[in-house]
């Protein structure tokens, strides 16, 4: 993003200090966000980890959150919504999905890991000359083997024991067994919460909002909104219901910034954005289309996708990152996935096309907000 440098969504088809508390203790006067682990048996939130994460029905936030309410029926299109439409889909339908990407510099998927109570206590430290960064100084868990996505982005998710999200921007060094984390910037929000205004997206949208995750995927069933990239975002305040101007660019609830404008006069939509396939299911059923095309179809139809975030080719959606599966040695479920879809492979990646066969600009349409809850 160009605020605060450029937080982009690339999808190419081609970072010491010893903890010297006691075991598990924590010196006097810092801060923790869990009580510190006495307990014998490890506990993650939810018992999520490694070798147990989110089942396929298990979606982040409360119910009320933006993501997670479906698009009432009846919802009628932005009055300016074709021409916002002709302006996204002018660099193209969605772009292909690529996995495989972990450890890679293709990787600008958001890895998540459930910090369990015995794990090692890191400082973090935002590096960015922005002003006061709410999370500086916090002490936290993380797993060892956690590491952020390769990218530029950097990106890196931890959710403690007590339900906090940790979203990280830019992770720069993260020393083994425990120590300062260095990142540019970042934020926490609530995991049972609504999902906003956080800082480790250009949007505030939490790090979990929107992503297309494996097992979800798998099971055929994505129960929220998606996350939305666009090349560049409106940089007025034209598109109405309560948009605002940001540090560049101009976004709308449920975002709580813009990013990366287009030129003056575009007719693009804000960040924040909230975008649909205006199909229903049995025309998406009716498609000649794979099974994983048509969950994430489905999902866009009942849910929507907002608008997160900028960068990359232009149009594209969001899966989560296989360097969480990647750091702990796990195969990596996506490509598994793609193998048995029979995606063609190069270079060890593999191509998700959720854009083919799809009249994008007959159906796409953007719609109001949702309603401040």
């Amino acid at each position: 993003m160009t605020r605060r440098l450029r937080r982009s969504a690339l999808f190419a088809v081609v970072p010491v200090l010893a903890v010297a508390a006691a075991a598990y203790g924590l010196e006097r006067g810092e801060r923790d966000s869990e009580p510190s682990a006495q307990a014998s048996a490890a506990k993650s939130y939810k018992g999520f980890g490694a070798h147990r994460w989110p089942p396929a029905g298990w979606r982040p936030y409360a119910r009320s959150s933006p993501f997670n309410r479906p698009i009432p029926n009846g919802t009628r299109a932005h009055p300016r919504s074709d021409e916002m439409v002709r302006q996204i889909l002018s660099s193209g339908v969605p772009a292909p999905m690529v996995v495989g990407t972990a450890g890679t510099s293709y990787d600008y998927g958001h890895p998540t890991y459930y910090a369990k109570s015995t794990d090692p206590v890191y400082r973090l430290r935002p590096t960015a000359g922005w002003g006061r960064n709410a999370i500086a100084g916090r002490r936290i868990r993380i797993p060892s083997e956690a590491r952020p996505a390769a990218g530029s982005d950097g990106h890196m998710t931890v959710v403690t024991p007590d339900g906090w999200e940790y979203d990280l921007w830019q992770v720069h060094d993260k020393p083994a067994g425990g120590g300062t984390l260095s990142f540019s910037w970042g934020g926490r929000i609530r995991i049972d919460g609504d999902g906003l205004g956080d800082g480790g997206t250009a949007s505030g949208f939490g790090n979990l909002a929107g992503m297309i995750r494996a097992q979800e995927l798998k099971a055929g069933r994505i129960n929220h909104a998606l996350f939305v990239v666009l090349r560049c975002t409106s940089g007025d305040t034209s598109f109405g219901h309560g948009v605002r101007r940001g540090s560049n660019g101009s976004y709308v609830y449920p975002a709580n910034d813009g990013d990366a404008a287009c030129a003056a006069g575009t007719p693009a939509p804000p960040m924040g954005a909230r975008l649909q396939l205006a199909m229903s299911r049995r025309q998406i059923d009716a498609l000649r289309a794979p099974a994983w095309q048509k969950t994430i179809l489905r999902a866009l139809a009942r849910y929507g996708g907002y608008v997160g975030d900028t960068g990359g080719p232009g149009f594209a959606l969001m899966f989560e990152s296989s360097a969480m599966y990647a750091s702990f040695g796990q195969p990596d479920p996506l490509v598994a996935m793609a193998r048995s879809a029979g995606l063609r492979e190069h270079d060890g990646m593999y191509a998700f096309d959720v854009g083919e066969g799809v009249d994008w600009a007959r159906h796409l349409r953007v719609v109001p907000p949702p309603k401040r809850r």
